[in-house]
């Protein structure tokens, strides 16, 4: 019966028909057609979905990178990665890059990043000789990193639908060189390709005292992610609290600081926030819905059962979870596949011998590359129309792009001590 409502899923799926609306409509079909299960049981189990202390740091995470991108923090952020990068071959590249990176730190929200570095930059790239599907492509695909470098929404998330043992605090400072690492990856991507396809060289020279200037001016923005871990790590607040904080620091940076903050900016951020959070929250409360279906029919200790001949190591397990990600990445939405995916993965993983802060490392990762792999290419479909390309185009040149960023998620699965370094070193 089970093999039918999985079919079902995926026909609806095809249709059209939103995710989270998906989960639902098959989760009540699956309730009607038991004999052993009540209708009775679907408002507790859905609102139980949503119904979390620690899910209330994502809206405000999002909010508070969204303040600071209406503060203008963005374009210091940009100046100061143009101090850095900027004179390389291919400089508006790497600057672009850059940014994503000191823009990541702050937004945690891939999506966020994607359009607040595309609509700035992408115009001066195509302007100044990039083709069109390459800023778009490197512009979606450096945005990968907003969502993995600490804070981090998606990796909220998953700690939430994980159901215990994994912490917040081990799970951020996990992601952080792995994200750097990402970025280094492209850069190295894109000095290869400059001389073989001619990209513009970076205007003016490296000057230490251009540096230090605008560093001063990035490092308003870049003390988020410092109070955010730091706070955290200390024991200060809790990652809900550290989200308060991160809100309550963008309100007074852009209001008595830099002065750019009014009130209607103030409302459109509360806006967005409660939209993007709306989204997280449907999709939550209806995949808790499947996972205690799947759970309560024992799906995914019959998987493990099933795979046990063929995983060998942990490693192998995280390949697969890799490419099956990567699978679905490629026909639905990342935080969505992740929201599915999870609840099946995390018990198979303890029978597997699979660290459950590597396996989520992993799972997060993975995710955000759905952001750039056609035909639901989100990043994609979000700065093509700022180059002014197709989305074939940008889909041609995502791919090298997207090969870096998959050497360093195998780099993680083969070698932990990659991620695990950093939070063991620092007590966790």
């Amino acid at each position: 019966m089970m093999g039918i409502w999985l079919a079902l899923f995926f026909i609806v799926l095809a249709l059209g028909v939103p995710v989270a609306f998906t989960l639902g409509l098959v989760g009540i079909g699956v309730l009607l057609s038991s004999d052993r299960m009540s209708l009775d049981v679907l408002p507790t189990v859905i609102f139980g979905g949503m119904d979390s202390f620690p899910l209330l740091a994502i809206p405000l995470f999002i909010m508070a990178g969204d303040l600071l991108a209406r503060s203008q923090m963005l374009d210091q952020m940009i100046r100061f990665a143009k101090a850095v990068v900027g004179p390389l071959p291919g400089g508006l590249a790497h600057v672009n890059i850059g940014s994503s990176m000191l823009f990541g730190g702050v937004t945690g929200v891939a999506v966020a990043d994607t359009a607040a570095v595309g609509s700035t930059l992408v115009p001066a790239m195509v302007k100044e000789g990039y083709k069109p599907g390459f800023a778009a492509a490197i512009t979606a695909a450096s945005s990968v990193m907003g969502a993995i470098i600490p804070p981090s929404v998606a990796m909220l998330i998953i700690v939430y639908i994980y159901g215990g043992g994994l912490s917040v605090g081990k799970l951020f400072l996990a992601g952080a060189v792995p994200g750097l690492l990402i970025g280094l990856a492209l850069m190295l991507t894109v000095a290869i390709m400059a001389p073989l396809r001619g990209f513009p060289r970076g205007q003016g020279s490296w000057s230490i005292r251009e540096i230090l200037r605008d560093f001063r001016g990035a490092a308003l923005g870049l003390m988020v992610p410092v109070i955010v871990i730091g706070g955290i790590i200390g024991g200060w607040f809790t990652a809900t609290e550290a989200g308060a904080v991160a809100v309550a620091y963008s309100l007074l940076v852009g209001t008595l600081v830099l002065r750019k903050l009014t009130l209607s900016d103030i409302a459109a951020a509360l806006l967005t926030s409660a939209k993007m959070s709306g989204v997280v929250f449907i999709l939550l409360a209806t995949a808790k819905l499947i996972a205690w279906l799947l759970v309560l029919n024992g799906i995914p200790q019959s998987l493990a059962a099933a795979l046990e001949p063929l995983v060998s190591s942990p490693q192998a397990f995280l390949v697969g979870t890799f490419v099956l990600l990567l699978i679905l990445g490629m026909v639905m939405e990342g935080v969505a596949a992740m929201i599915m995916v999870v609840p099946i993965l995390a018990p198979m993983a303890v029978r597997f011998g699979v660290d459950p802060h590597h396996l989520a490392l992993v799972v997060v990762m993975t995710v955000q590359v759905a952001l750039i792999t056609p035909p639901v290419a989100l990043g994609l479909f979000i700065v093509a129309p700022f180059a002014g390309c197709s989305l074939k185009e940008a889909s041609i040149e995502v791919v090298p792009l997207i090969a870096a960023i998959a050497s360093i998620i195998l780099l993680v699965v083969f070698v932990p001590e990659v991620a695990m370094w950093l939070p063991e070193t620092l007590g966790y």
